[in-house]
């Protein structure tokens, strides 16, 4: 049993030794690689990353829990066999789904749908200046102040 531990320790010991004297696939210099010579890297190209703020955008919470709950509205109107769809219509002033950074007139935000109540319970407060409101499939973060979208969750409606 002794020689049989002084066997393993040895070879133990002997690929620790030949494991260190040869150079490993990391270890080795790259073959373009000459020495005394600083390398040069290549400038990365990359697209420009959009910077979303975090104060005047929809956080992840949101995002979740408003398709969520209207999903949930959906299945109770199936089962209640009242599963008539209406057509949700841009209110009147506005030709398209508004985008992100477009104005809407101050008239018409005043008039435009705000999220059901128990639906705001589920949410968090809404930021400072900010307000949810319905256009149409959407669900707009409008500025109160200047009228300014920004940001849409698109065709999180029925």
């Amino acid at each position: 049993m002794r020689r049989a531990l002084v066997a393993s320790v040895s070879i133990l010991l002997l690929s620790g030794a030949a494991q260190a004297q040869m150079p490993g696939p990391n270890l080795a210099p790259p073959p373009a690689a000459t020495l005394g010579q600083p390398q040069q890297q290549e400038a990365l190209v990359t697209a420009p990353r959009q910077v979303i703020d975090d104060r005047v955008a929809f956080n992840s919470a949101e995002r979740w829990i408003i398709p969520t709950f209207y999903q949930r509205v959906r299945e109770k109107q199936k089962r209640a066999a009242r599963s008539k769809k209406y057509e949700r219509v841009l209110p009147a002033g506005i030709t398209a789904d508004p985008a992100k950074g477009e104005q809407l007139p101050m008239t018409l935000l005043a008039r435009l749908d705000r999220l059901p109540g128990p639906l705001l319970r589920e949410l968090p407060p809404n930021r400072p200046e900010t307000d949810r409101v319905l256009v149409g499939k959407n669900v707009l973060m409008v500025n109160t102040a200047t009228g300014e979208v920004l940001d849409i969750l698109s065709g999180v409606l029925y």
